[in-house]
């Protein structure tokens, strides 16, 4: 296939595995996971000032050299990676409204140590609404 085939421009069919390092050096990961722990380990929350151009960027790494298409509903990208990894990029979740990217390594030769995962990009202050309900949530249980 010819230059600019594959997502981002690149010339050759990518795993998600050979893109982890570009992601890895800028968004925290553990054990195979981006983010913190949701609701459940398999839901992650990334948080930054902008999380529309936070998911946009994380999607355009984990993706780089995969074949992409849009959803069928118009409302994200699928991107498939020669490794069987499938991303899937939603700039309104239905679960929130916050952007996410599902990370589906069911049939994946080779992720690279990656687990499936569903990342949500959430705004600084979701952290501290999180926070604040943690700690009210622990008082409560004291009392």
């Amino acid at each position: 296939m010819g230059v600019g085939v594959y997502k981002g421009g690149a010339v050759k069919y990518h795993s998600v595995a050979q893109n982890l390092n570009r992601l890895i050096s800028q968004y925290e990961y553990c054990n195979g996971y981006f983010g913190l722990a949701g609701s459940s380990n398999k839901i992650r929350h990334i948080y930054s000032d902008d999380p529309n151009k936070t998911a946009k960027d994380f999607y355009n790494k984990i993706s780089y050299g995969g074949v992409e298409e849009t959803l069928s509903n118009g409302k994200g990208k699928i991107t498939n990676m020669s490794d069987g990894t499938i991303i899937t990029w939603r700039e309104i979740s239905s679960s929130d409204g916050s952007p996410a990217i599902d990370i589906n390594i069911k049939y994946s030769k080779n992720a690279g140590g990656l687990k499936q995962q569903k990342i949500h990009f959430l705004t600084n202050n979701w952290k501290e609404i999180l926070l604040w309900k943690i700690l009210m949530c622990s008082l409560m249980m004291n009392r």
